[in-house]
């Protein structure tokens, strides 16, 4: 049964933003509550706004799926250890006819992945090569599915992202 969390952003007079997290009720394995859940995590909302200065900025509804229940053996496997993926936006226009720019356009996204596997590495380099192995099937698997925080789109121009690296990294939490 999937768990469902929602998060409340809320931003300060300086721009810092905190969040909120709370536990809400499973979406069933229909969807059919989803209006109910969604409901829950505004009415919390509502609730936490005369309590605060500051102003929601976000509010956000996550499902999780649980995958595996099994333990972690690997006492390599620490959260500190990344793989830092660096990928660029390849779409240059948002609509089609090509009349509205990107403002992603060439510009460079990151995101981390925890635990990294070291024995991966290509030699020599603390990057993963991308184009042979592991480092191939991820970036292939990654490439058409990444969005920009730029172009989300599902329909029109088709988003494209290429990733260009895929690197080590140590991490404090």
């Amino acid at each position: 049964m999937p768990t469902s969390n929602g998060t409340i952003t809320v931003e300060d007079y300086d721009g810092e933003r905190s969040t909120i997290s709370v536990n809400l009720q499973d979406i069933d394995a229909t969807g059919s509550n989803y209006g109910s859940v969604t409901q829950d995590l505004d009415e919390i909302k509502d609730a936490v706004i005369p309590l605060i200065r500051g102003q929601v900025r976000y509010t956000q509804l996550s499902v999780q799926f649980p995958e595996s229940a099994a333990a972690v053996s690997d006492k390599e496997a620490a959260r500190e250890a990344k793989w830092l993926v660096t990928y660029k936006d390849t779409t240059q226009y948002l609509a089609t006819g090509n009349l509205v720019a990107n403002p992603g356009f060439g510009k460079l996204f990151t995101f981390e992945i925890p635990t990294a596997n070291r024995s991966l590495l290509a030699n020599n380099s603390d990057e993963l090569a991308l184009d042979t192995g592991a480092g191939a099937t991820a970036k292939a698997a990654l490439e058409p599915n990444l969005r920009s925080p730029f172009n989300r789109a599902s329909a029109g121009v088709t988003p494209t992202n290429e990733v260009v690296s895929i690197k080590y990294v140590g991490r404090n939490i």
